[in-house]
């Protein structure tokens, strides 16, 4: 399989569970987290702590207090990712379950479990973020508040992205946004991450696309788009809860511009016209999303497209 290939299969490959606990269990969990927490964000506060170890303490905090027996997955090959997160185990001040204290032998810091070691409900892919979050190759944000879109769509055009914690009782104890547990939040922001950085071609046509849509919102492009509800959410979780090829990114622009405006694909053809004056670039435009799109072909003349935005910009 080619790296290209690699990047369109795997950058939104996996589904990843929404709800991880009910929100009976949420009502019990919540302040006992808090709790928990309390002294590590004074010690976060006291910059003991960076934001890469504060987040993976949350997630154990909260694994440990879900599945005490089996919190701890299985032990894997090292993934071998340099990390800077060198908070003891034993400094968590846990009393550890017998056969857990004896899996961990020979593992001392934070960076070196999640190296070793999958965690329960937890994806590669979170474990992965964290530790390249610590070494600084992930340009990661910690926020314990839940930013707009168009925040997420600031941070991502400069190669930024947020990840939230939340471990306060009032927004813990029920679902957030009435769609995830806490754990489950915090987790699908590290997914994110993963599939944001992981991959450096396809980073660098999300930035390219994120700089093109961002230009275009300022232009005053989708203003009569906007004015339906439902094209507003679409393009919200587009500029901020979706990272994939940017190709795939453009087509569901594409889908919402025509699905949402009366004249369908002749507004797109009109916009298309708008935005360039490459008929290469127009005729990828147009056949986005038909059989007469030819990926090994076109994919280039719209990755041209949207990376001149940034281009501009720089």
């Amino acid at each position: 399989m080619s790296s290209l290939s690699q990047i369109k299969s795997s950058s939104r490959a996996g589904r990843f569970k929404k709800k991880l606990a009910t929100e009976k269990e949420l009502l019990i969990e919540a302040p006992l987290i808090e709790a928990k927490m309390a002294p590590v964000l004074d010690l976060f506060h006291k910059n003991r702590l960076s934001h890469s170890e504060l987040t993976t303490i949350y997630l154990l905090f909260i694994l440990i207090h879900r599945y005490p027996k089996l919190w701890l997955g299985s032990k894997r090959p090292c993934m071998n990712i340099h990390h800077k997160m060198n908070y003891s185990l034993s400094d968590l001040h846990i009393v550890w379950q017998p056969n857990i204290q004896k899996r961990l032998e020979g593992i001392h810091n934070l960076g070196e479990l999640l190296n070793h070691f999958a965690l329960k409900s937890t994806p590669e892919t979170v474990s992965r973020s964290l530790l390249n979050w610590s070494n600084g190759s992930y340009g990661l944000e910690l926020m314990f508040r839940i930013p707009s879109s168009l925040e997420v769509l600031a941070q991502q055009k400069m190669a930024r992205r947020c990840v939230t914690v939340l471990t306060n009782i009032e927004k813990t104890n029920s679902y957030v946004l009435g769609e995830r547990d806490p754990l489950s939040f915090t987790m699908h922001d590290l997914i994110h991450a993963d599939h944001f950085y992981f991959h450096p071609e396809c980073f660098e046509g999300q930035l390219d696309f994120y700089w093109f849509i961002d230009a275009c919102m300022k232009d005053g492009d989708f203003d009569e788009h906007l004015k339906v509800s439902k094209f507003s959410s679409e393009l919200d979780y587009l500029i901020s809860d979706m990272n994939a090829y940017a190709v795939h990114l453009f087509k569901c622009l594409k889908a919402a511009l025509v699905f949402h405006h009366a004249e369908g694909v002749k507004y797109f053809v009109n916009w298309a016209q708008k935005i360039t004056s490459d008929s290469q670039e127009r005729q990828a435009l147009i056949a986005l999303n038909s059989k007469t799109y030819i990926p090994e072909i076109q994919d280039a003349f719209i990755l041209n497209l949207i990376s001149r935005s940034r281009r501009s910009a720089t």
